[in-house]
């Protein structure tokens, strides 16, 4: 997925270095229509091969064999307009913000050198094609793959100290709003608790019960606030799919309800509070089934495509009648409260969730999310 910090370098920089050259190029070649047409007609061909790559779908612009075919084309162009005038090796500057934000390390290297030798070639191409000048091209090239691969290198290296010293930083803030919230809120809890036990009348007692369930509550809503906050640890290690998949063995470990795990499609790409919503969402749908089903299978079905995401979860258990409300339904029965909430976090990403079940004919929760 194309980080959102270079979307506007990939919309501007491209079509604004085109512009510059063509211009620049119309006015040193002007009548001299025998060189100027083909220039700009490769002129044009470069601008909508960017064009029709940017109106693709996301999950097809997205895809590595995508990505792959894309680059190879638009090195290929920038190539054969070097080779028009050496003045176009300015082109390689928006050929290396795609290499470099769109191509997945460490293939990003292969991309960025290449880049780097259309941008050598055209450094080389006034020195001629005498041993000096071949022997200077070579130096030319092989400092320029050297010295773009070692930008992008210590590019991402920048990159990542940033990202560890922000999660460094993150962590902290997480330890202190802990301390300054959970922890002190159960310190205040086994206060007002044990001040309960040794307190000598039932209304002193009932107070402090009465403070320790109002901290309880305090505590609990910080809770909440901060679980919303954070993403999965099990997103921080792998994609959505594989977080799926551990999720279900887990889970079947610890209940021994076998659970059927299906993915289809390119699930890797999504946005990560979309990532966050599925899955929360099929751990509370699992949640569900161990607490109310009595489910003795479940399938869980996660596909992607052009037109969005699709999570199912679908339990053989005793169902229950989704239109009635939770006191008609009980406290056992699966459609409660987790299923409102895992109905706001859906929405929450412009998604939408359908419940179908019956008593004595199981249940099945239905995400989707459009792209």
């Amino acid at each position: 997925m194309i980080d959102p910090r270079w979307r506007t370098v990939l919309t501007v920089t491209p079509y604004v270095v085109l512009a510059v050259l063509v211009a620049f190029t119309l006015g040193v070649q002007w009548g001299e229509w025998a060189q100027l047409v083909p220039t700009l007609i490769l002129c044009a061909v470069t601008a909508m091969w960017i064009i029709v790559w940017r109106r693709l779908p996301p999950t097809v612009r997205e895809h590595p064999a995508a990505i792959a075919v894309f680059m190879t084309g638009l090195i290929a162009l920038s190539l054969a307009l070097v080779f028009r005038d050496s003045w176009f090796g300015f082109l390689t500057i928006a050929v290396f913000t795609f290499a470099y934000s769109i191509v997945p390390w460490p293939w990003e290297l292969l991309a960025v050198g290449a880049t780097a030798v259309v941008a050598g070639l055209a450094q080389a191409s006034p020195l001629g094609w005498d041993t000096a000048g071949i022997v200077g091209g070579v130096g030319i090239l092989l400092l320029n793959v050297v010295a773009m691969c070692g930008l992008s290198w210590s590019l991402r290296l920048a990159e990542r100290q940033v990202n560890l010293r922000a999660t460094e930083q993150e962590r902290s803030r997480l330890a202190r709003e802990i301390h300054d919230t959970l922890a002190q809120g159960f310190a205040g809890i086994v206060t007002q608790l044990q001040a309960a036990e040794q307190a000598p009348d039932d209304a002193s007692r009932a107070r402090h019960t009465r403070a320790a369930i109002a901290l309880a509550r305090d505590g609990l809503a910080e809770a909440r606030r901060s679980v919303k906050a954070l993403r999965p640890v099990a997103l921080d290690a792998m994609r959505l799919p594989d977080a799926i998949g551990q999720l279900a063995r887990t889970w079947t470990e610890r209940t021994g309800i076998p659970c059927d795990v299906s993915a289809s499609g390119d699930a890797t790409a999504l946005p990560t509070d979309v990532e966050v919503a599925l899955l929360r969402t099929a751990q509370e749908a699992l949640a569900n089934v161990e607490r109310h089903a009595g489910a003795r299978r479940v399938r869980l079905t996660l596909r992607a495509d052009a037109t969005g995401t699709r999570l199912e979860v679908r339990d053989d258990g005793r169902g229950f009648d989704p239109h009635a409300g939770p006191v008609e339904r009980g406290p056992s029965d699966q459609g409660g409260y987790g299923l409102v909430a895992m109905r706001e976090r859906i929405e929450s990403v412009a998604g939408g969730l359908v419940v179908e079940s019956r008593p004595g004919h199981g249940t099945a929760i239905r995400v989707e999310v459009p792209a």
